[in-house]
């Protein structure tokens, strides 16, 4: 626990994360999970079925030390270019590294802090641009705030719907049966 702790000031101290979240972080730590049960609403059904978390979006400093440090620590042996090509970057800015169920992508251009986490991806059902288009109208009919958007990743040739929760966390839902 001591790790998590000291992980959650360091990503507070660096700018990664408001006071507030860093509070929120902390206090979930603390409170059982059976006190928060007890006090949760009756469950509802889902605006969406999720499966698993299909990827996390890391910003690096070092591309390639971050890289070599994945491949050792996990065996990742693949990869896979994590952002379209543009000019000065044909092959993209970032890297997708592979996992059995899912993946990690970096990526070192962008304005965004370095050292963060810029995005998670939930794994759903198989999206369409038809499926992506129809889920972001029923979540935004349902959580107006989420201002979901359905978007097509030239990358990796799927849909996804994008949103953000209510403390602004970019939020992207991903078909479960492709990259």
């Amino acid at each position: 626990m001591n790790s998590m702790v000291d992980s959650l000031f360091d990503q507070y101290e660096r700018g990664g994360m408001t006071r507030r979240h860093l509070v929120q972080a902390l206090a979930a730590l603390v409170v059982p999970a059976s006190a928060l049960a007890q006090n949760a609403a009756p469950a509802t059904a889902p605006l969406v079925k999720a499966y698993s978390i299909n990827h996390v979006a890391l910003t690096v400093t070092d591309l390639k030390k971050s890289y070599a440090f994945y491949e050792k620590l996990f065996g990742i042996t693949k990869g896979w270019p994590a952002t379209d090509a543009r000019p000065g970057f044909p092959e993209g800015t970032g890297v997708h590294m592979g996992l059995p169920d899912g993946y990690i992508s970096i990526d070192d251009q962008g304005t965004a802090p370095k050292g963060v986490i810029t995005h998670f991806s939930v794994a759903t059902d198989h999206m369409d641009r038809d499926v992506a288009k129809r889920l972001s109208d029923k979540i935004n009919q349902a959580l107006p705030n989420a201002k979901a958007r359905d978007a097509f990743q030239e990358n990796t040739s799927g849909s996804t719907v994008n949103l953000r929760d209510p403390d602004n966390i970019f939020v992207q839902i991903s078909s479960r049966d492709g990259r």
